[in-house]
């Protein structure tokens, strides 16, 4: 809970200029072996679409690429590549597990990988350092420059996701605030991140904002249908609505830029999905609760005014958050509310639900500070590419080779 000299410090940061984005955002992105391995293509998908959070964001924050370390399998029985005295120097200290898995995106889930597995993982990683290494000097078409101000940073041991980010945090991220990102998470369309940054800036309360999906979209309707009317008075009166995020209409909202770029990039077969999820935004309450509010606090025209969600969930997809909230608080050793190997929001969501159960929901929420952001234009900010099941152009090429056209046809 912001105490009064942080509260003190949020009102002075309101009277001068917000410094460089930069200075205060440093994106953590988390990466683990997976069978795309050793194509650094997924990271670059997912890089390419770091412009559309905006110039500053994709060009001048810093980043911090995040390999995890690994176990290998004794069981090789299907890794027909070089043996164990190929691997790398340095991945034979990793511990040998023989626990056995249903299928290989499983197993690489779990950290468990083969000799084979393993070696392409080192040549990944080595292709990363090298790409960092070009950025600066790289031209515009190469894709090195979409690593600028990048760095890897490698983990000698398994650790999971949670304990990866928490590495992060606690030696790699100087700036105040950590925008987190997975390997296989990517922004859709334009997003409002600066603006996201200026809201913590200035409001201690907000601790976490979550940068929506597919399926939070709708999260006020998720948390009537858990919790239903006894606890959805209290949760109205949990919304925020920033100043910070009172934006150019044309920018974000219905019918906006932001909206409309995401039609340009989308297939007709995703776009009529998305629609679909659109049309239903409509009439949920979580639509009707916003147009309520309209009425009472209409903005100024050509304005839009984006809200912030209370959330009981703690989810790992794309999100801004404190620095110090994740390194003292949520990575504290003594709550135990991250596991080694596993996520974050697995074992925190539960703790977040039961502390609302012990304090009130609002006085146990503000504990957490934790809130997903919502243009009210019917859309998700971000998406998710499955990188356990990603497959390069190269591989999908070789598994689906184009037929040869029979002559006279």
């Amino acid at each position: 809970i912001p105490s009064a000299q942080q509260n003190q410090i949020a009102q002075e940061r309101k009277q001068t200029p917000l410094p460089p984005l930069a200075d205060l955002l440093t994106i953590v992105i988390t990466t683990s072996p997976i069978r795309s391995n050793p194509s650094t293509e997924l990271i670059e998908r997912i890089l390419e679409t770091f412009v559309l959070a905006g110039h500053e964001f994709a060009t001048t924050c810093p980043k911090v690429i995040v390999c995890d370390g690994f176990r290998v399998s004794d069981d090789d029985a299907n890794d027909t590549k070089p043996n164990e005295e190929t691997v790398p120097q340095g991945t034979h200290n990793q511990n040998k597990v023989s626990k056995r898995h249903g299928n290989v995106k499983q197993a690489m889930r779990n950290g468990i990988v083969t000799n084979h597995q393993a070696e392409n993982y080192h040549e990944f990683k080595q292709a990363l350092r090298k790409l960092c290494e070009e950025a600066t000097t790289a031209d515009a078409a190469s894709p090195a420059r979409l690593f600028v101000n990048t760095v890897v940073e490698e983990l000698e041991e398994r650790q999971g996701y949670g304990f990866a980010l928490r590495h992060a945090v606690r030696h790699c991220v100087k700036t105040p605030y950590v925008c987190v990102i997975q390997h296989d998470r990517t922004f859709m369309r334009p997003t409002p991140i600066k603006e996201v940054v200026q809201c913590l800036y200035h409001n201690p309360g907000v601790k976490y904002v979550g940068i929506s999906m597919r399926s939070n979209l709708l999260y006020r309707d998720i948390f009537y249908t858990k919790y239903g009317k006894a606890y959805i008075e209290e949760f109205n009166r949990m919304y925020l609505h920033p100043p910070e995020l009172l934006v150019d209409k044309q920018a974000y909202g219905p019918n906006s830029r932001s909206a409309a770029a995401m039609s340009e990039k989308c297939s007709d077969k995703v776009w009529k999905s998305i629609l679909s999820l659109s049309n239903a935004y409509k009439t949920s309450s979580q639509h009707d609760f916003h147009q309520e509010w309209l009425k009472n606090n209409p903005p100024p025209p050509a304005w839009h005014q984006m809200s912030l969600t209370p959330t009981m969930f703690w989810y790992d997809n794309i999100h801004v958050c404190e620095t110090a909230h994740y390194r003292d608080f949520v990575f504290d050793p003594s709550y135990k509310m991250v596991a080694r190997g596993g996520f974050v929001e697995d074992k925190l969501s539960p703790v977040l639900i039961r502390t609302c159960e012990r304090l009130g929901l609002r006085e146990g929420h503000s504990r957490f500070g934790c809130y997903l952001l919502d243009d009210h234009s019917g859309l998700f900010f971000t998406g998710h590419l499955d990188g356990g099941s990603y497959s390069t152009q190269q591989q999908r090429e070789a598994q689906y080779p184009t037929k040869p056209t029979s002559k006279g046809s």
